[in-house]
This record gives structure tokens, C-alpha cells and sequence, in this order.
């Protein structure tokens, strides 16, 4: 098992607040539908790099949504739930 370096795991101690601002903006709904109640919280640029957990990069979604993002990238990237980790985000 591969150990967490400090860096990371100070980097990492923000995502649970990080994830309840996220909640809190969606009023506990996916962010993408609209229709059913957030369960999973998708990085948009994924969780590499510095700061993955920054509120730009982080969206509030149900379970389908979140699995629809991973099962059709071309698709997520078309409607900017994923983007390449080297891109900028606006």
C-alpha cells in the first residue's frame, strides 16, 4: 500500500468542508438535473495538482448523473463536467 504524504493529506483535509459548501450551493440537489438529491461530489478537472478540491473544479451530483459522466467522457467534456486536468479552468 502506497503511503499518503503529508502534503497530501493536508491537501486533502479541505474536502469535507469543501463538499458541504458544494452541497449547501445545490441546496442538496444534483447540480447537473435538478431532479434528484446529491450523493457524490465530481471533480470537474480531476484531483490532481495543488488545490483539486477548489469550488471551481467541484460539482454536486446524484449517482446516475456522476456514473453517466464517467461512462460518456465525450459527452461530460461537451457539457463541461470534465475537462482535461492540464486545462484551465475558467
Amino acid at each position: 500500500m502506497k503511503a499518503v504524504s503529508d502534503r497530501r493529506r493536508k491537501r486533502d483535509a479541505v474536502y469535507p468542508a469543501r463538499r458541504q459548501q458544494v452541497w449547501e450551493r445545490g441546496n442538496g440537489m444534483c447540480e447537473w438535473c435538478g431532479m434528484a438529491a446529491m450523493t457524490d461530489v465530481h471533480h470537474i478537472a480531476g484531483r490532481a495538482g495543488p488545490d483539486p478540491h477548489r469550488l471551481e473544479n467541484l460539482v454536486g451530483l446524484d449517482a446516475e448523473c456522476h456514473r453517466r459522466v464517467h461512462a460518456e467522457p465525450e459527452w461530460a467534456r461537451s457539457v463541461g463536467l470534465m475537462r482535461s486536468r492540464h486545462a484551465k479552468l475558467a
